[in-house]
């Protein structure tokens, strides 16, 4: 995957061009602070961040799957009492 760098100060000049770019592109767009020598930040198209989000909730879901071995649960009925008190939470 390509990514682009560019400085905070080009970031904020272009940053309605960048926020384009990274759309169709489809290309990440690392924000740097040259003083710290360091990326502050990343642009991102929205189907790139859902991709992001999905991969996080797979590698929790192995997390928890790890933790949950060897427990007397399982992930449904984990998920089905957690359910049932958000519920009842959300109830007055």
């Amino acid at each position: 995957m390509r990514t682009k760098k560019v400085s905070i100060a080009e970031g904020k000049r272009d940053f309605t061009r960048l926020l384009r770019e990274a759309r169709t592109k489809r290309m990440p767009i690392l924000i740097y602070n040259d003083r710290e020598g360091a990326c502050a930040g990343v642009l991102l198209s929205p189907e790139e961040y859902h991709r992001y989000t999905r991969i996080r909730g797979y590698f929790e879901a192995v997390r928890l799957s790890a933790t949950l071995q060897g427990l007397e649960t399982d992930a449904v009925t984990l998920a089905r009492q957690a359910r049932q008190d958000l519920d009842h939470r959300g109830r007055p």
